[in-house]
């Protein structure tokens, strides 16, 4: 499954692209005869592939003129810190840690070495602490290395 929601993922960036990075609008079930696979296939890459913390907002209408919206989310520096404060109030995964730094070094943010290391310094073998606790100390170990970089 993880080549098709490869494709699935390719094509909504290149239709983002093709907005110049708007916005676009699309149907579920008409993406799903276009990509030849079902519409739960679409929901789950919008769900794991386009998060917030990828730098994407998806937003559904229902109903017989429904869409799916899919948005780049702006990376302002001010904003990103303003959305992790409300984020991370109950921690972070280290998965979704991961997918927020691979977002700050696109975006220019954090340096590929910066990444690598926060990744590295949050991981479960560093963190030896038992859950929710980890996830608690990982959102602040990002929040304050964060913080610091946009400072400098």
């Amino acid at each position: 499954m993880s080549r098709l929601s490869n494709d699935i993922e390719r094509y909504i960036k290149g239709l983002i692209e093709e907005s110049q990075g708007k916005f676009v609008e699309i149907k579920r079930n008409e993406m799903a005869i276009v990509l030849r696979c079902v519409p739960s296939q679409i929901n789950y890459v919008l769900q794991t592939r386009f998060s917030p913390e990828r730098g994407y907002k998806v937003e559904s209408q229902r109903g017989g003129g429904g869409y799916i919206r899919i948005s780049k989310i702006s990376p302002k520096a001010t904003d990103i810190l303003t959305h992790l404060k409300d984020y991370f109030d109950g921690g972070i995964t280290h998965n979704q840690c991961k997918d927020l730094v691979i977002r700050l070094e696109e975006t220019g943010i954090f340096t590929k070495r910066e990444g690598k290391i926060l990744i590295e310094i949050t991981s479960a073998n560093v963190l030896r602490i038992p859950l929710p606790l980890r996830d608690q100390v990982r959102a602040e170990m990002v929040k304050v290395a964060l913080k610091n970089i946009l400072e400098s």
